[in-house]
C-alpha cells in the first residue's frame, strides 16, 4: 500500500520542474501534514525540495526548489587547548553576584 501511495506522489511530482509552482488539494479524508510528508519524501527521491506556503482551507501551495548540494566536511584537526590562567589556591572562584537571598517570614 505505502509503495502505491508514493508512486502516486512521484507520478504527480513528475510534471513540476526546479522553480515551478503547484497546488495540491486535499480530499475529505486526508491530513494536511500527511499530504505535505509525502510531497517531500516524492521530492527527495528525485533530488529536489519542495518549500509550502501558508494556506487555510483544503489546498497546499508549495514551489519546486533545487535541493542544496551535500558539504562536504574536512577533517577537523584538534586545536591545542587554551591557556589555563593562573589560580592561586586560597582563592576561591568569584561567583557573580546573584538574586538576594528570601528573608524567613
Amino acid at each position: 500500500m505505502r509503495k502505491l501511495v508514493a508512486e502516486q506522489y512521484d507520478a504527480f511530482l513528475a510534471d513540476y520542474a526546479v522553480g515551478d509552482y503547484g497546488e495540491a488539494e486535499l480530499e475529505g479524508n486526508e491530513k494536511r501534514l500527511t499530504v505535505r510528508n509525502r510531497l517531500k519524501a516524492a521530492a527527495t527521491r528525485r533530488g529536489l525540495e519542495i518549500g509550502f506556503f501558508r494556506t487555510r482551507g483544503s489546498t497546499i501551495r508549495f514551489r519546486v526548489i533545487e535541493a542544496p548540494r551535500e558539504v562536504v566536511e574536512h577533517p577537523v584537526v584538534a586545536a591545542a587547548p587554551p591557556p589555563a590562567m593562573p589560580t592561586t589556591e586560597s582563592e576561591p572562584a568569584r561567583k557573580r553576584p546573584g538574586r538576594p537571598r528570601k528573608k524567613p517570614a
